[in-house]
């Protein structure tokens, strides 16, 4: 799981923050849009992610303070985002400090992502940034093959590993 910074819109007062979840196994990706990174919202991303993804029991994150204290002046406390992972049985793992390739597939995600929608067209507003995440992710997860699961979509490697997943690979 990651958050990646957009560009601000010529009407926006801010950045917004894409929030995305990848499947490890499958490479399926749930993500969404949000104006701001708070621990309470990346927190809900994951309860909808882990409601759209195949079973999944650990996320990895890197080490920012929206995902943990452990590097603050309180490391024991908990943020929103941990909480939930308890909640749901999730594990959260983190990445080692300073070390942003161990969480290689999102951000090579991230990349993929900004290279071939956000930095291809201008939106008018987030609704249309939104709509064009939504068509972009369906694209990515049913048409594009990846070649860390040997050319098949992720629509089909989830086919191939959960056939009893009723959920897997439905457009949201």
């Amino acid at each position: 799981m990651d958050v990646q910074f957009l560009p601000k819109l010529p009407q926006g007062k801010w950045f917004d923050y894409k929030v995305s979840v990848i499947h490890l196994a499958t490479r399926l990706k749930y993500s969404e849009i949000h104006d701001n990174q708070e621990s309470a919202t990346l927190a809900q991303v994951l309860v909808r992610a882990v409601a759209r993804l195949p079973p999944f029991w650990v996320v990895f994150t890197d080490n920012h303070m929206v995902f943990t204290m452990k590097y603050t002046a309180h490391p024991t406390r908990l943020t929103a985002f941990d909480r939930q992972c308890q909640a749901l049985g999730i594990a959260h793992a983190l990445i080692p400090k300073g070390k942003p390739w161990r969480n290689g597939f999102i951000e090579r995600s991230n990349r993929t992502d900004k290279a071939e929608l956000f930095s291809q067209r201008r939106f008018a507003d987030n609704e249309e940034r939104r709509y064009y995440l939504c068509l972009w992710e369906m694209e990515y997860n049913h048409e594009r093959p990846h070649q860390g699961i040997d050319n098949q979509t992720p629509k089909q490697r989830c086919r191939q590993i959960h056939p009893t997943f009723a959920t897997c690979c439905i457009p949201i």
